[in-house]
């Protein structure tokens, strides 16, 4: 699969806006503001459902329209082209179809072309709280796996039920209802933390290997360490020691033990990324793991690559890593980059990739 035309209308700073596209790599170059990343916006917006960045949907409407449309020419095995379109209004409203047939949601395209991205913002996954990271193990484990995203749904509805009770006053009838939320808890949450770990542990060998290839360092000077207080628990054991911190749980008046409490945390050189690393090399690690996951395949599609939308990558790289990642962006069937500067590609690079002036399309 593979995108052959990007059409905005109503997107950020564009009243209309056409892409053409080619299979190998894309480079939209552009000046600050010249609307680069909308791009990349629009096709997360349509085969996602969900924004790249940080905000409400709303706020990619043009200012003074009341609607945007993008729509999506991608192509499938033996050319067949098929138009994938988004609509949204201010109200909130939403229509996406497929070659004009009304869709429920965007899981279609998510199976027919995985997304993998790369934006700046990003960044708030190394440097930020806990959660974006067990965002990230969630999406790594549940990828390809229902059972995993059944599991997390129950695990959250009986830890919501739990805390409910640890916040209640009447402590004898609430040990009574709390018992089956432990249950539940205990055993969806071992569930959760196996899967989180097996999948972790299928990762790293990709991602430090990756990492060599984008940094030239050795591929045991960068880890990523998974943090669980439940880490190899049974569901018995857990259950247990759930009853056993009942009562100082009732005094915190939440669940303490379980994968909610989860951390994923990235250590170059035996130091903790997040507090000794420089915005640079936070990037080029956190770029490894999005260029990783993506060398590994898609859903459903394990022996393809991904489509790769890389947002501003190559302004904090230095020439090394700058041409380690080209190589590795060229391997693929289909990646989109956004860049300010041509020069930061050699002469041999443009020659191989499709350059769109966003510029000259305004």
């Amino acid at each position: 699969m593979a995108l052959r035309a990007v059409t905005l209308t109503n997107v950020r700073a564009h009243a209309h806006l056409a892409v053409d596209l080619r299979g190998g790599l894309n480079i939209l170059v552009g000046s600050n503001g010249a609307g680069k990343t909308t791009v990349l916006e629009a096709i997360a917006l349509v085969l996602r459902g969900s924004v790249l960045r940080p905000g409400p949907i709303r706020d990619l409407i043009r200012q003074g329209q009341d609607f945007l449309r993008i729509e999506i020419d991608v192509e499938g095995p033996g050319g067949r082209t098929t138009a994938a379109a988004a609509a949204y209004t201010r109200g909130g409203d939403r229509r996406l179809t497929a070659d004009g047939t009304s869709l429920q949601d965007a899981s279609r395209w998510k199976e027919l072309v995985p997304l993998r991205t790369f934006v700046p913002d990003d960044l708030r996954m190394v440097k930020g709280g806990p959660h974006r990271r067990r965002d990230y193990l969630d999406a790594l484990a549940g990828r390809g796996d229902a059972e995993y995203g059944v599991a997390l749904q129950q695990y959250e509805q009986a830890l919501a039920q739990r805390n409910a009770l640890l916040r209640g006053h009447h402590h004898g009838l609430d040990d009574e209802q709390i018992v089956p939320w432990e249950r539940i808890l205990a055993h969806t949450g071992a569930t959760i933390s196996q899967k989180r770990a097996a999948r972790l542990g299928a990762f790293v060998g990709s991602f430090a290997g990756m990492y060599t290839d984008l940094t030239g360092e050795a591929s045991d000077s960068i880890r990523l360490v998974y943090r669980s207080n439940v880490s190899g628990l049974e569901a018995e054991q857990y259950e247990r020691r759930l009853r056993e911190m009942r009562s100082a749980d009732r005094q915190r008046t939440f669940t303490h033990l379980g994968p909610h409490r989860d951390d994923l945390r990235l250590v170059r050189r035996g130091l903790d990324m997040r507090d000794c690393a420089s915005q640079g090399e936070q990037r080029a690690a956190l770029l490894t793991m999005v260029l990783a996951e993506w060398a590994q395949g898609g859903e459903g599609h394990e022996t393809a690559n991904p489509l790769l939308l890389l947002d501003d990558v190559m302004s904090e790289l230095d020439e090394g890593r700058r041409r380690a990642l080209v190589q590795v962006m060229g391997s693929g069937d289909q990646t989109i980059v956004t860049t300010t500067d041509l020069r930061y590609f050699s002469e041999a690079e443009l020659s191989l990739a499709h350059v769109v002036d966003i510029g000259t399309l305004s």
